[in-house]
């Protein structure tokens, strides 16, 4: 007669998710999950094939978890709001969970993309937000991206960064943060413009220049090259790539599709070029003359005319 099994997935899986509670990922080790079990490892390599597997189903729990509490943020009073605290009490309560969902998912996406994909509730919170606030289309949209990125924000203050915070302080800002954009948008657009200019000039109207010179140029990297400019060697171009993906979204594939016949160097003066270089440092940094750094961009202008 064959053993009754007992260890089943649902214990395997629940003995994972309370490591990661206490610990993190990082303490999801076969070690700790057969002393949590009082098993061997044949039980769990036959549920899940590995511990990757194991932290897959944990990952899904954990969205599950999440989708079940941040849900039940909208039977609060404003709904709104309730789904805020909610999404922040879940990072103050379930740090380790939280982290396992919000630090996971494709690299390269764009913010809202991110927030949709990690977070959802956009279709409950937008209806909620018309419901309660009045407000319509693209402005709800806004309000609810403007909401998860201040608690997204406070709960890795939290999680991360040890702040202390109670649900008394998360609701006041919260509802602080709401006030404010609402006052922003119901001001006409001659009030909005005295303090959000949308004029060419100055730091707030030139943005790329100013922050790709102020902000940008703290990169480690790049503070080394301005100082000292040099010969970039092969693997720090890497670095140079996910500066200029990280401050202009654009990489050198977003660049051969617009124009699949630039070389690797037509590529790397692109990079300098819009990482504010000098041709004089640019003439360094690629090993070649100053005469032949400006008829490089000259020839790059005539490939790529929109940027």
């Amino acid at each position: 007669m064959a053993r009754p099994v007992t260890v089943t997935k649902e214990k395997i899986t629940g003995a994972a998710l309370d490591l990661v509670r206490q610990g993190g990922v990082p303490a999801l080790t076969a070690r700790n999950l057969t002393a949590a079990l009082g098993c061997g490892l044949n039980p769990i390599f036959t549920a899940f094939g590995s511990i990757g597997g194991v932290l897959d189903a944990v990952r899904d729990e954990a969205r599950r978890l999440f989708r079940e509490r941040v849900g039940a943020g909208f039977l609060q009073d404003p709904p709104f709001k309730g789904f805020g605290i909610a999404l922040l009490w879940f990072a103050m309560d379930e740090p380790g969970l939280f982290r396992l969902i919000m630090e996971g998912g494709q690299e390269g996406c764009s913010f809202e993309e991110y927030i949709d994909r990690q977070i959802g509730f956009k279709k409950e919170s937008t209806e909620a937000i018309e419901t309660s606030l009045g407000l319509k289309g693209r402005d709800t949209e806004i309000l609810y991206y403007q909401m998860v990125t201040v608690a997204l924000g406070l709960g890795f203050a939290c999680v991360r960064g040890g702040a202390a915070l109670d649900l008394s302080q998360a609701s006041e800002i919260l509802g602080r943060n709401a006030r404010a954009f609402m006052m922003v948008i119901r001001a006409g657009a001659d009030e909005r413009e005295k303090y959000m200019p949308n004029g060419e000039h100055g730091p707030v109207g030139n943005l790329d220049s100013y922050l790709n010179k102020a902000i940008v140029g703290q990169n480690y990297l790049m503070q080394s090259l301005h100082k000292c400019p040099r010969y970039v060697k092969d693997g720090e171009w890497a670095e140079l790539e996910r500066v200029l993906r990280n401050t202009c979204s654009v990489t050198p594939e977003s660049l051969r599709q617009d124009c699949p016949n630039l070389t690797p160097g037509d590529i790397r003066v692109y990079i300098l070029d819009r990482l504010h270089f000098t041709v004089s440092e640019q003439a360094v940094m690629l090993g070649i003359s100053a005469p032949s750094v400006t008829k490089a961009r000259q020839r790059l202008k005539a490939k790529l005319p929109d940027r």
